[in-house]
């Protein structure tokens, strides 16, 4: 065998293991796909949507909320700084 033949060898090995590690995940998803369709039981009919729940009775109209509005400015001054640090002497 010359060198060339042993490096086509490895990566018939190599080539071989990845379709082979393939091969073995694919058939798990399978699997669990059919786990997970075999012990499936469905959303139960009697559920209630959470999102928008139903409501009996007609509509109503709710009470008036009176909501007020935050002045523009703040009723604190500005913030000054009371400390500098020394400028870096480097």
């Amino acid at each position: 065998m010359n060198g060339g033949d042993v490096v086509m060898a490895e990566w018939r090995n190599v080539l071989s293991t990845k379709v082979l590690m393939a091969v073995i995940g694919g058939s798990a998803v399978v699997a669990m796909g059919a786990v997970t369709v075999a012990f499936d039981d469905g959303v139960p009919m009697d559920s209630s949507p959470v999102a928008a729940p139903i409501l009996p009775g007609p509509m109503t109209q709710g009470d008036t909320v009176t909501t007020t509005i935050p002045p523009s400015v703040l009723a604190t001054e500005k913030a000054k700084v009371m400390h500098k640090a020394q400028p870096y002497k480097g």
